[in-house]
């Protein structure tokens, strides 16, 4: 076995580490698969400029080497290193000991290794219950997420021709596939399953297969009928969503008690669900589960009797433990108890899914944005999954950019911005709590109050205690003190040569796009849309960085520009006919237009969109973002009623 990188970067490989998650995850696939590791030799092969995040080839898997960390991580980014590692070496049973017969079938492959990596976690964990909270809060968001764009499709898809294999590498055929096999585990026992993919493996070694062979060695294992299964959860798309609907009496105690369950009208799919109700009540400090009933549950309602003649308690959590894939709306009186006592909550799987709930409510116009920040300023500060604080932190600046009316959308983020100073100015020195929102600092820094305090930071005086001004830090302080306003490019240029190298170039020219001058981004729309040469991570850094809160006028022209970029992309022609998929997306993607204002634009974007001929993969990605757009604009509306 033998882990790779470019010279340069040596001194930071932490080779032990990685080699030590190898091998546990070596053992443990072994053991549970029932099939030692076929192919002799294992290389890990950390490379510059890699487009996606870690690939698979037999007995070589190749890795961007932006996992090779130069600055300080959080736990949460050692988990996803190791998550990663672990996915990509599953493969070498899910996907290379035994291949799908064709492209319909890709989530035999991505969606096992996605949930291989966390059940390896789980097994490892001093805690497993830590292991799947991380998996709610990473991938199942992941998942809710893509399951409600325009472009969702089934698991099991139809992949008519390479583009749409292209655009089918998503949320879908890798969390959500992911997310429906954990409950296929809990149906057909972990046991049963787990002999049922011993046997397909033996079965199958080194040849193809497709769905009905894999569901046929989990039905001899466990001798369950998966046919209903597999069409309800594989062959068809859309999430579900469920509620609690009950009544009471005047002793607070609960009449009936039933849970709702709705679809989109585009997969109105009502599914067989078995899931876990939690009541939760105030106790001292803490928000104690004093109650917890399983129940089946299928079509529009179904009742839970065994809850009729209990009293209502603070808080009622359908789905509790996470037993199914669903999103979860809370009753009235929920709803306030988690915003309120969110950090009373002891399990970290609970927060998860209060999170998840409360995300998906402020998503869907449901809670306003001005209550989700609150929720997490008071939550986040103590949220011990390092990976639920990653998340929060980057949905509550979403929230506020996004989410928020316009008229209120200032306040807010200086609410916002205000709230994590305080959250850093009290988090523990040297903790990864400390990273985390020095990060989230600098993104949220909106006046010039908070710019003096960035400058500062990395002149080397006012930087918190035990806070270290490292190469990645340093990175995220410029670009933001950029998108202030505050340096120039030649202050651009000192920094790269502090960090002569591939990572400080990337970051010097998202650096460059980020401020709000009309020459920065002229350029910047030059190098990323008609520059042929450009390397990919300088290019995605640019992309990534060039629309900016607070620069719609600088902006403006790029708009119009952004048609006809598209229609040069989905033409082929010109310079975008040799430029790879990544390109492509980085430009369809990062580079759409996100003003304040988003109605005029919207109203702009149909009329295009109805009066010009696109391919397939081009009009999907930009219907996604539309989807975004729409997304924003109902929580604006519902968020100034509320107002």
């Amino acid at each position: 076995m033998a882990i790779l990188c470019r010279q340069s970067i040596a001194q930071h490989l932490d080779a032990d580490l990685i080699r030590k998650v190898t091998t546990t995850g070596f053992d443990l696939f072994e053991k549970h698969f029932g099939f030692g590791y076929p192919f002799g030799k294992y290389d890990q092969v950390f490379v510059p400029e890699y487009n996606s995040g870690a690939m698979e080839n037999v007995g070589c898997i190749v890795l961007r080497d932006e996992y090779v960390f130069r600055s300080r991580q959080t736990e949460a980014t050692y988990q996803s290193r190791a998550n990663t590692i672990l996915h990509e070496l599953s493969h070498m049973w899910f996907g290379d000991l035994v291949t799908m017969r064709w492209w319909d079938d890709l989530w035999l492959k991505e969606s096992f290794a996605t949930w291989a990596a966390s059940f390896a976690a789980s097994e490892t964990a001093a805690d497993p219950s830590a292991a799947w909270s991380m998996f709610c809060n990473g991938n199942k968001n992941w998942a809710y997420r893509q399951d409600q764009l325009p472009s969702t499709h089934p698991i099991s898809a139809d992949m008519v021709d390479l583009e749409a294999v292209e655009q089918n590498f998503d949320g879908i055929t890798y969390a959500k596939g992911a997310s429906v096999l954990v409950q296929l585990v809990a149906f057909v026992g972990r046991e049963a399953f787990l002999e049922g993919v011993r046997a397909y493996f033996a079965e199958h070694a080194y040849g193809n297969t497709e769905l009905a062979d894999l569901l046929l060695a989990l039905e001899h294992a466990s001798g369950r009928d998966l046919s209903g299964w597999s069409g309800q959860w594989l062959e068809t798309a859309g999430v579900n969503t469920l509620s609690a609907d009950f009544a009471t009496d005047e002793d607070g105690r609960f009449t009936s008690f039933a849970i709702e369950q709705t679809a989109t009208p585009a997969w109105p799919t009502l599914r067989s669900h078995r899931i876990a109700i939690g009541l939760y009540q105030l106790i001292g400090d803490s928000l104690t589960r004093v109650g917890r009933v399983e129940v089946d549950i299928a079509g529009a309602s179904t009742a839970a009797p065994e809850l009729v003649g209990l009293r209502q308690p603070d808080l009622v959590l359908p789905n509790d433990d996470d037993l199914t894939y669903a999103k979860v709306r809370l009753d009235r009186r929920s709803l306030r108890t988690a915003v309120e006592h969110i950090n009373k909550v002891t399990s970290p799987l609970t927060r998860a899914l209060l999170w998840g709930a409360t995300w998906d409510m402020c998503r869907d116009a449901e809670l306003p944005a001005i209550d989700y920040l609150d929720l997490v300023i008071r939550g986040v500060g103590t949220e011990s999954d390092l990976t639920a604080v990653r998340y929060l932190l980057g949905q509550a600046q979403s929230a506020a950019n996004s989410y928020a009316p316009v008229g209120l959308r200032t306040e807010l983020l200086h609410r916002w911005q205000d709230g994590v100073g305080s959250l850093l100015a009290h988090s523990a020195p040297g903790s990864d709590h400390k990273l985390a929102l020095a990060r989230a600092f600098a993104a949220a820094s909106q006046d010039a109050a908070a710019a003096d305090l960035l400058t500062a930071w990395l002149g080397g005086t006012a930087v918190p205690d035990g806070l270290t001004i490292d190469p990645e830090l340093r990175w995220i302080i410029v670009a933001n003190l950029a998108r202030l306003g505050r340096l120039t490019d030649d202050d651009i240029s000192a920094e790269l040569e502090r960090d002569n190298t591939i990572t400080g170039a990337e970051q010097a020219a998202g650096a460059r796009a980020a401020q709000p001058t009309a020459a920065a981004k002229a350029s910047a729309w030059r190098l990323a849309v008609e520059e042929d040469t450009i390397p990919n991570g300088t290019q995605h850094a640019i992309c990534m960085k060039f629309w900016q809160r607070d620069q719609d006028v600088v902006l403006f022209p790029y708009l119009h520009r952004y048609f006809e970029a598209a229609e040069a992309i989905s033409a082929s022609a010109g310079p975008w006919a040799s430029r790879g998929m990544s390109l492509r997306n980085n430009v369809l993607r990062y580079l759409f237009p996100w003003p304040v204002d988003k109605q005029p634009f919207v109203e702009e974007l149909d009329d295009w969109l109805a009066n010009t001929e696109l391919t397939g993969s081009v009009r999907r990605t930009i219907e996604e973002r539309r989807d975004d757009l729409l997304r924003a604009l109902r929580c604006q509306a519902a968020g100034a009623l509320v107002g």
